[in-house]
């Protein structure tokens, strides 16, 4: 039996979700995974609830590096770019921790506010070049978020069903809305 630890767990968590869908994230099936009796787990954690509510802010944290990186030596246009496509390719390919990160509100505790707000920031940061008002910084950051997990909410759910490229549709959306950012720059 392996020394398990509070991280261990999420991670298989994390695997299980993206394998199998976050569904199937019981933790009978996690301790079965780490071959470890279910009761020893919550020596780690308090119960499937909060296990989800690590997953989602492991998620939000994850992806937060994964924005910034993709962000940095860029501005305007090509940060914007560069973000919405870092953030669809970390959705398609953790599509269990995803889910989590969607239902999850990560706004129900200060840890869970804290994860998000570094990647606030960074929006905030990439947005500035664009001379918004404040409201309009709010609202743009809406719009991209709600396009960014709508998209990527039907796409991995097959819920785009016509024969159009979906790679296509998504670049589309992309530049629709680095459009609009300009227009509102003019």
């Amino acid at each position: 039996m392996a020394k398990i630890d509070r991280q261990t767990i999420i991670q298989a968590a994390a695997d299980l979700a993206d394998k199998d869908g976050l569904e199937k994230v019981t933790l009978k099936e996690l301790a079965q995974i780490l071959d470890i009796r279910s009761p020893s787990l919550y020596n780690h954690i308090e119960g499937l609830d909060e296990l989800r509510t690590a997953l989602m802010l492991h998620g939000w944290a994850t992806l937060g590096i994964i924005i910034t990186m993709s962000a940095v030596g860029k501005s305007g246009d090509d940060a914007v770019r560069a973000m919405c496509y870092a953030y669809r390719d970390y959705a398609t390919a953790h599509p269990g921790v995803f889910e989590a990160m969607l239902w999850y509100n990560q706004h129900s505790s200060q840890e869970a506010a804290r994860t998000t707000e570094e990647l606030t920031k960074l929006i905030a940061l990439v947005l500035a070049e664009y001379n918004l008002e404040e409201n309009e910084k709010i609202h743009v950051s809406r719009m991209f978020r709600s396009f960014l997990q709508g998209f990527c909410s039907i796409s991995n759910n097959n819920g785009f069903a016509d024969p159009v490229s979906i790679q296509k549709s998504f670049d589309f959306g992309v530049e629709i809305l680095i459009k609009g950012l300009a227009s509102l720059r003019a």
